[in-house]
């Protein structure tokens, strides 16, 4: 599994557009669109090499009206795989539970939210 931060995601967009825009990659585990505040989303795949399609075929293209930003996400004790690393096994992103999930989203809001 591997979950993406995607990034300056317009307002107005919803799940089912996220996932006809990634499903293309491969099999989807779960896409959240955040709302308070509005502006990014995780979307997790199945497979990492999955992942690492979408990034590189997604990041900074036109979704609904913004240029999207599309990256590994980051979450305590783990480092996203290395870039330039081709299609290999990698566990980027990944989240055991829904709580390690909110918890790391917690951190991401409060990061965006300090001076």
């Amino acid at each position: 599994m591997a979950k993406l931060y995607i990034g300056n995601v317009d307002k107005h967009t919803d799940k089912r557009e996220l996932e006809a825009e990634f499903a293309k990659f491969g099999k989807l585990r779960e896409v959240w669109v955040a709302r308070h505040p509005p502006g990014f989303a995780f979307v997790e795949f199945e497979d990492d090499r999955d992942a690492e399609d979408a990034i590189r075929e997604m990041d900074e293209r036109n979704v609904c009206g913004n240029r999207i930003r599309v990256e590994w996400a980051k979450s305590a004790g783990r480092k996203p795989p290395p870039s330039g690393s081709g299609r290999g096994r990698h566990g980027g992103g990944r989240y055991r539970s829904s709580r390690e999930f909110d918890s790391a989203l917690s951190l991401h809001i409060r990061t965006l939210q300090s001076p």
